[in-house]
């Protein structure tokens, strides 16, 4: 981008105090039309195709906020309003409100049209079909949870998108396309491309899709709520607005963030105009228009007051909880602003704020200059400075806002960098347990971890309201204590079985296809998901699958009979590794008819071909967090299934018998942290089964060997602070004694670890 947008013109008509614009379209003809939350509609209009907007009509056809506006293809000149009213309504080309369409129950959030019809989506949950000439309603289907936002296809069908952040394609009133969780939170709108579908989400991103529902990119620098797209003409450029007050125009070629433009409130909505313009429409009653082309910008004195305006509005916490400032200091420790070169922004209108005597200074980061600009100042009052908190930024686990301590965690245990720390913020009245919780959620860090952060919040709150959160070397504050006192146990890194062989695996199974009886052989199409999904596995995680795919691979192979169903368990087992495999293992059975049809199997031949192939799709069971849980759910079960591999099984087989008791171990650690129960019954068979293979392993047993000491040793941090059963089983059937012999195949580190829990 060569030129930046800077302000072109403000535009303000919206009748009522404290009145939102909360929707905007373009018309062909270039006008723009907003919708305010006090119900009325507003036409801008300019004369000719270049000169300044004004307001041209004033519409009041609604009686609740105007949610969303789209125009119309078929009539020039004509476009369509739906309301929080409940109603949707064609305005003709004079203003006309023209026809009326009533039946939802519910506020209505989108409307679209597609030839003669429109499509309405409302928060009741369900999305219909209309005629546009009479009004009269075609269909309707159900499409998701509560708020829905939909969008029509290039090829007509209609895309809807949900609170709980489901994504449809239907077919008529058919669902052909289901993409559950497309976003952690609600979906606010879909707009459809030539290359594909863009969703804008409350969980702060930004996606797009293919039109058979694959995830091709995805967008995150939002601080809050992103509730609308928009793309140019040439496909060159995204837009986005925010609960953060900004818009965001990003490069549709490399998906980089090219500019930032900061507003004084939540932004709605935005659209383009055929020059290129954008207009945004804003919380604070405003419709703006920005623009590349120096000949349309506003007058200097203009656009340094909206952008100062914009500042000042963003340097105090706003009622809804957004704010796109990075304030995460008191102002005694927001760097001096001699210090502004000495920092580099990371993104295009990332705000930073510096300190010029009792100044606060707004500043934005300009990525063509490569440096901070001065947006605004605000004068820190002595008073302001004596009652202050410490303020966070927040993210999508910790709400921005004023905190009583915001600590710099380091998280060098953790596996990141020396000295590498992450904020946690912290008020007086909160559970620390919780709030440590959340933040290894947030982190994604292993759970064993939640005692040492619940332990550090406490130990630091009685004095470190003073304590600055800078990093490392700059902080007399202290990290996080250390992690376990042994080296090497609790192991919390799961066992697994990720490599395959995907064409011959592909070869077998359509060779056991030509032999299988009829109702049980995948037809010509089955073929056709099948082999697409093989495709997709050996491509990788980041590869999107349909839900025929996945009926193909995990319901129809699953009836193949016994003698067929071998390579079937490998592809499961390979299949483990996407992290869309959860979708069988959430929800109330939690892929209870698969584990048991895994483990019956295994039961049948613990010591060939399947008999592996099922002690594997065990081990991969707990890869992801989902099926892992749903896993030791049953871990009874997965004990009986993996003892009898142990004695009989293959040395393959009895390494992955070991690892299962390994990853049962891991698991029964992480999910009983202080005050958590122990499950101390678990944890004794685990160690039984261990110690009984430690006594009869043989000399191609080593991999399963150590595996299975491991596993003794991951049990033995938890087991101490609950009794010691599981030291006293292993005293009393010798272990201890059998350490020295062990060390050649498992190593002295482990051995001396072991001897140290174990005294």
């Amino acid at each position: 981008m060569d030129v930046e947008y800077e302000l072109s013109q403000q535009l303000r008509g919206h009748e009522g105090k404290e009145c939102q614009v909360r929707s905007v379209a373009v018309l062909p003809d270039g006008s723009i039309v907003t919708g305010g939350s006090r119900a009325d509609v507003v036409i801008w209009r300019r004369p000719g195709t270049e000169g300044a907007f004004s307001l041209y009509k004033q519409l009041t056809h609604h009686s609740g906020a105007v949610l969303c506006i789209s125009p119309s293809h078929s009539q020039p000149g004509a476009f369509y309003t739906s309301s929080h009213d409940k109603t949707a309504v064609r305005v003709d080309a004079a203003g006309n409100a023209s026809v009326h369409f009533v039946g939802h129950g519910g506020p209505v959030g989108s409307v679209v049209e597609r030839g003669a019809q429109i499509i309405t989506g409302s928060w009741d949950g369900t999305a219909k079909v209309w005629d546009v000439s009479s009004g009269a309603m075609s269909h309707s289907f159900e499409a998701g949870k509560n708020a829905i936002t939909v969008a029509v296809l290039p090829s007509g069908e209609v895309v809807t998108g949900s609170q709980d952040g489901c994504l449809c394609v239907f077919r008529g009133t058919e669902c052909v396309l289901k993409k559950e969780s497309a976003h952690t939170e609600k979906i606010n709108s879909i707009h459809a491309t030539s290359v594909g579908l863009l969703t804008a989400s409350h969980d702060s991103n930004i996606k797009l899709w293919s039109f058979d529902g694959c995830e091709m990119a995805s967008w995150c620098g939002h601080n809050n709520f992103v509730y609308h797209v928009a793309v140019s003409a040439d496909n060159s450029s995204m837009y986005s607005v925010a609960d953060d007050c900004t818009l965001k125009v990003w490069s549709m070629a490399d998906y980089s963030c090219k500019q930032s433009l900061v507003h004084a409130a939540a932004v709605w909505q935005v659209a383009v105009l055929p020059n290129g313009d954008v207009v945004s429409v804003c919380s604070d009653g405003t419709v703006r228009i920005w623009t590349t082309d120096p000949t349309r910008m506003t007058n200097e004195a203009e656009r340094h007051s909206q952008k100062e305006e914009a500042t000042h509005a963003m340097f105090k916490p706003l009622k809804n909880g957004s704010c796109s400032v990075p304030m995460e200091q008191t102002f005694t420790e927001i760097m001096d602003v001699d210090t502004m070169g000495a920092f580099e922004g990371q993104v295009a209108g990332e705000m930073k704020c510096f300190k010029e005597g009792d100044n606060i200074l707004g500043c934005q980061w300009n990525m063509k200059t490569k440096g901070w600009e001065k947006l605004a100042s605000y004068e820190y009052s002595a008073e302001e400075q004596a009652a202050e908190k410490q303020w966070y930024i927040g993210d999508q686990y910790f709400p921005f806002g004023q905190y009583d301590y915001v600590f710099n965690v380091d998280m060098s245990e953790a596996g990141a960098a020396p000295g590498e720390g992450r904020s946690l913020p912290y008020n007086k009245t909160q559970n620390p347990m919780e709030v440590a919780e959340t933040f290894c959620t947030r982190e994604n860090i292993n759970k064993s971890y939640t005692e040492q952060v619940r332990l550090f919040i406490i130990q630091n709150c009685a004095g470190a309201a003073n304590v600055p959160p800078g990093g490392a070397g700059q902080s007399s504050q202290p990290s996080a204590p250390a992690g376990p006192a042994s080296a090497i146990f609790p192991v919390m890194e799961v066992c697994h079985f990720k490599d395959g062989k995907f064409e011959p695996l592909q070869n077998k199974l359509l060779e056991f296809n030509a032999s299988v009886g009829e109702g049980l052989k995948m037809d010509e199409l089955e073929v056709g998901y099948f082999t697409d999904a093989i495709a997709k596995l050996k491509f990788g995680v980041g590869s999107e699958f349909k839900d025929r795919e996945k009926e193909v691979v995990w319901k129809k192979l699953k009836e193949w009979p016994q003698d067929k169903i071998f390579p079937v368990m490998d592809l499961w087992r390979l299949f483990l590794v996407h992290p869309s495999s959860a979708d069988f293992f959430k929800g109330s059975d939690r892929g209870t008819p698969y584990i048991l049809k895994v483990l019956s199997l295994f039961a049948a031949d613990p010591s060939g071909p399947l008999g592996l192939c099922c002690a594997r799709f065990l081990t991969n069971l707990f890869i992801h967090q989902t099926n892992r849980y749903a896993a030791f759910d049953k871990r009874e079960l997965l004990l009986k299934g993996v003892e009898p591999a142990l004695s009989v099984g293959s040395k393959h087989v009895k390494v992955a018998s070991a690892s299962v008791l390994l990853n049962l171990a891991i698991v029964l650690h992480e999910s009983s942290p202080p005050p958590k129960a122990w499950d101390a019954a678990c944890a004794l068979s685990i160690t039984r089964l261990a110690l009984d293979f430690v006594d009869k392993a043989g000399p191609d047993d080593v991999d399963a060997l150590k595996r299975a000491v491991l596993a003794i040793g991951t049990l033995l941090p938890r087991d101490l602070v609950h009794g010691g059963q599981v030291v006293q089983r292993c005293k009393d059937a010798g272990f201890v004694g059998k350490l020295d012999g062990l060390e050649a195949h498992v190593g002295a580190p482990v051995v001396a670890d072991l001897k140290k829990l174990l005294a």
